[in-house]
């Protein structure tokens, strides 16, 4: 208990007050004694100082009233429940009493029910999704079988509802196999089985495969390999790795329907950071965390329009922290994502720091150089890294342009790029006329054609617009050696130094 005086001026709200009488539980609670409080006021005691006590204790005096009422939560962290009275003009009377265990109580009581009212809906949503989930292939695969036992079917047809069935069949799988593995994550029966693996090719065998489903939507799907080849064989669970980009690349897949996907990785500080980047609709900010929470998609619409159980990104999540790392994503809504899943990167047959042997090759080496390849279709691009980089052994740092606009921009922010390889049809900007625009600012930049046509106009269309020389597609090892001891030739010959 307190009494307080309230110094006021005239009319006007009291902005302060003094103490002039305490007990020993309010001492207690404010940790002063009674000497330290009586005759002094509230504001020149307490630095954090409630501005709602003053506005209660005017209240009281204007209106001639007593209050007893539960406050919200003050400065130090506690709740309170207080009964004040006025005793004489501006000297009020205040009883307190801590209801802070209680309002705690009272708040997990309302919490507990609110994530079991939430928990209940989302069970609910997703036995409904998953009876929808299994149904919708059941349904393909049992009625185009039965349209099969038709002896008249055409073969055109045949093949078309065969097709159907197959599609169905791996619809259903995935459910299932998505059902097995959150149910071992969550009885705790998975565990991370490490071993060497390169994972450029893991990531090369995923974006074989699901290249082909892009190209289906008529989306380009882009790989981008932060590492060599020997420097890729690192220490993990494979498996684990392929789930967790596979599910992402399935997301991305679903939900992007103009633009790109790019996926890759780079190294920052010790840790692979791998990545899978889309054009698609987005996330808004405030669900881009319950979005890996399991039977958990980005919004009830997107779940009704798109499918699926909501399991992707839970599984990916689990996995991820199976491998010692974490998953986050950044997006705004409307304007794409990009889900970043960071692991140890643990080299097995290759340190990051070159030998002293490795750093006099490289220093003595003809072929340290930069090479921008401006191609659309990342297949070619795959298979001309690998001609350079395996095949012949450059030693070189390879660019990759996904058009002409792109090209010509990359050649005016690296002026150090020693050849182009242009490919000539090309989105956006044709290889054409990213050649006129790169040879305005940079004359000296050999730039190969790469063409699907060699007939002798074509071949003379190339030489009028000025490129340094061509290459027929498909591209064999021997004419890309050709070509390019013909681009060092010609080197030599302007810079005979």
């Amino acid at each position: 208990m307190k009494i307080i005086e309230l110094i006021k001026e005239d009319n006007k709200d009291a902005e302060d007050y003094y103490y002039r009488d305490v007990n020993s539980s309010f001492m207690k609670l404010v940790g002063k004694t009674k000497s330290q409080l009586i005759g002094k006021r509230y504001k020149e005691l307490f630095k954090a100082v409630d501005s709602y006590w003053l506005e209660t204790y005017n209240q009281i005096v204007k209106k001639g009233i007593s209050i007893n009422y539960k406050n919200k939560k003050t400065t130090n962290g506690k709740y309170y429940e207080i009964f004040a009275w006025e005793i004489h003009k501006n000297l009020i009377a205040v009883i307190f009493e801590d209801i802070t265990e209680r309002r705690q109580k009272d708040f997990k009581i309302l919490n507990d029910k609110e994530n079991a009212e939430k928990n209940d809906r989302i069970k609910n949503d997703f036995i409904s999704n998953l009876s929808h989930e299994i149904r919708t292939p059941m349904n393909g695969i049992l009625g185009f079988t039965k349209f099969l036992n038709d002896p008249n079917l055409a073969e055109v047809k045949r093949k078309h509802y065969i097709s159907i069935i197959q599609n169905s069949g791996h619809q259903l799988l995935r459910t299932i196999d998505d059902l097995i593995e959150i149910s071992k994550i969550t009885s705790n029966q998975v565990a991370a089985i490490k071993k060497e693996v390169c994972l450029n090719n893991l990531l090369l065998e995923l974006f074989t495969i699901f290249d082909l489903k892009a190209k289906e939507n008529n989306t380009p799907l882009y790989l981008r390999k932060g590492l060599s080849d020997k420097e890729s064989f690192i220490l993990t669970d494979p498996a684990k790795l392929n789930n967790i980009i596979s599910n992402l690349l399935e997301n991305a897949l679903k939900f992007t329907t103009e633009g790109s996907i790019e996926f890759g990785y780079t190294i920052t500080d010790e840790n692979l950071e791998l990545y899978v980047k889309d054009t698609g609709i987005g996330i808004k900010i405030s669900r881009q965390k319950s979005i890996f929470d399991r039977f958990t998609q980005e919004e009830r619409e997107i779940k009704n329009h798109f499918g699926g159980l909501g399991l992707g990104l839970s599984i990916a999540k689990e996995n991820t922290k199976l491998l010692g790392g974490k998953i986050t994503v950044e997006s705004k809504k409307g304007k794409g994502a990009t889900f970043f899943v960071t692991i140890p990167y643990r080299p097995t047959q290759y340190k990051v720091a070159k030998t002293t042997l490795e750093q006099k090759i490289s220093e003595n080496s003809n072929h340290n150089c930069k090479i921008l390849i401006a191609e659309d279709e990342e297949i070619n691009y795959l298979y001309l890294e690998i001609l350079l980089k395996d095949k012949i052994k450059l030693d070189c740092t390879i660019i990759h342009a996904k058009d002409g606009d792109e090209a010509v921009s990359i050649c005016n922010n690296q002026p150090d790029i020693k050849l182009v390889l242009m490919d000539l049809k090309m989105p956006n900007m044709n290889g054409f006329e990213a050649l006129k625009l790169i040879r305005k600012k940079h004359p000296k930049i050999p730039i190969v054609a790469q063409t699907a046509f060699s007939s002798a106009e074509d071949i003379e269309k190339i030489k009028a617009a000025g490129f340094d020389d061509f290459i027929s597609k498909p591209i064999s090892e021997e004419a890309l050696k050709i070509v390019l001891k013909g681009i060092k030739k010609r080197q030599k010959k302007t810079n005979p130094k």
